[in-house]
């Protein structure tokens, strides 16, 4: 438009009608030009927004500039739905990372492991469940919290901040959580920044081995007092024996009459013993497998009964003990592995045998629960059969009564052996192996039930034992692979 008004102008100036329309011609033609060329520019740059949303809703899978990717009509429709597909895009992308995110936090959360992670600030950014649940926190009441307020384990603290430092440390940890003190296996690990090199912050996850961390100390102990279990009497056959080779020296003691007799009967003891803890020991092997393997059958009472009189009848006249058994006939019908109810029943028996005063008696009775109201040792429903074995005897300390069912425990060596230490007859009350309540336990565990005592010091001790009517429908260990009738 100036370029038009100057060469109006500029034609007025010069005087013939000629040159007057010759510049006219020449000014219109240049302005026409630079018009021209504005709209090259700006269609230009319409191509240019046209193949940027091109490339944005598409991508750009041949490889070349938005600029070259071919224009679309040039109308702004094309531009539109251009546009369109580019939203869409986006919140399908958009959609997909939200997705992820969720599936990333659920497969945290369903994690039984505790899982922490701390930012570059060392605070909680990310914790599960798990987590949650340890320290008794509600859902993000530990997220912001500075990981020193969380754990105060210096340990765990150094493999917190050795993470952080780009390293990746492992170890045990115990650790107090609601739930008591707990041992915990802690790895630690660095997380890298988003984009280049560095660390960002850590993760920890925390793996409770408190189970497995106590059989390992159970099973070391045990070998540690099978061993010592084992040498007492294998130290006492051995003596004996070298003393009746050696002849006492010159040939005195082995040919008297009453010293071989004595050492004769020390051998003879701790064989016997030897033999009960190779039994023993081969029966609680057996319980603690996977594998137990119950044969599920109907019980035969009279012959349960039958077995124990046969087990102890000369232990009892020996030491002037009754064995009385009654059971009652609401048993009738029970079904369960009979082998591992009389094993449980022989070592209650064998222990009360041990322990009982002279002249006392043992009783062992069962009944079906009459369906009066349910507790622990008392009370049992329909479903469920009681049975107990009761003695008159030493009766168990009330500090100690809850430590009798682990292996090889006893209360102290006054206990073992001192009923019958005065005026007792034959083989007298014997040390035990110290595994029989243990065998007692794992058996009715095996069976679906319970065991548990009540005792009066110095007046006697009630075993009892809670097992189902019928193993098949309580789930005892091993009942889907037992049998009906053997």
């Amino acid at each position: 438009m100036v370029l038009v008004l100057g060469a109006v102008l500029l034609a007025g100036v010069i005087g013939p009608l000629w040159a007057r329309l010759a510049v006219l011609g020449v000014v219109v033609t240049l302005a026409l030009t630079v018009v021209g060329w504005g709209a090259r520019r700006r269609a230009g740059r319409f191509r240019g927004v046209i193949a940027s949303a091109r490339f944005l809703t598409n991508g750009n899978p041949a490889g070349v500039e938005p600029e070259a990717q071919p224009s679309a009509d040039g109308d702004l429709a094309a531009l539109e739905t251009l546009l369109a597909q580019a939203r869409e895009r986006s919140e399908e992308q958009l959609k997909e990372v939200a997705k992820e995110s969720r599936n990333l936090e659920a497969l945290i959360d369903a994690l039984d492991e505790p899982v922490v992670a701390t930012d570059n600030r060392e605070r909680v950014l990310l914790c599960n469940r798990s987590a949650e649940a340890m320290f008794h926190s509600g859902p993000g009441g530990l997220r912001g919290r500075p990981i020193s307020s969380v754990f105060t384990q210096a340990e765990l603290l150094a493999m917190h901040a050795a993470a952080r430092s780009g390293e990746t440390r492992r170890g045990r940890v115990k650790i107090a959580t609601v739930m008591g003190p707990r041992v915990f296996q802690v790895s630690a690990a660095p997380v890298p920044v988003a984009w280049g090199e560095g660390v960002f912050g850590a993760v920890l996850v925390l793996r409770d081995v408190t189970e497995l961390d106590r059989a390992v100390q159970v099973k070391t102990d045990f070998v540690a007092n099978a061993s010592h279990e084992l040498r007492t009497p294998v130290s006492a056959i051995r003596a004996a024996a070298e003393t009746l080779q050696d002849g006492g020296g010159g040939g005195g003691e082995a040919h008297d009459p009453k010293m071989t007799r004595r050492l004769l009967e020390i051998i003879t003891s701790h064989a016997g013993r030897l033999e009960e803890m190779v039994r023993d020991l081969l029966d609680l092997s057996r319980l603690e497998s996977s594998d137990v393997g119950l044969v599920i059958e109907t019980v035969q009472w009279e012959e349960i009964a039958a077995s124990l009189h046969a087990m102890f009848d000369e232990e009892c006249r020996a030491r002037s003990l009754r064995l009385e058994i009654a059971f009652d006939p609401s048993l009738a019908g029970v079904a369960t592995d009979s082998r591992l109810l009389l094993l449980a029943l022989r070592n209650l028996v064998e222990n009360a045998a041990k322990f009982a005063y002279e002249g006392t008696s043992i009783r062992v009775s069962g009944r079906r629960g009459r369906g009066e109201a349910v507790e622990i040792g008392k009370g049992e429903a329909p479903g469920w059969v009681r049975m107990q074995v009761a003695d008159k005897g030493l009766g168990i300390p009330l500090a100690y009564r809850e430590r009798v069912f682990e292996r090889y425990f006893q209360v102290d060596p006054s206990r073992a052996g001192a009923a019958g230490s005065a005026g007792q007859r034959g083989t007298g009350a014997r040390r035990g192996t110290g595994l029989g309540l243990s065998i007692v336990k794992h058996a009715v565990k095996a069976l679906g039930g319970e065991v548990g005592l009540e005792s009066v010091w110095k007046e006697g001790t009630t075993v009892w034992i809670r097992i189902p009517a019928d193993v098949r429908e309580h789930g005892g260990a091993g009942a889907a692979r037992g049998n009906n009738g053997g």
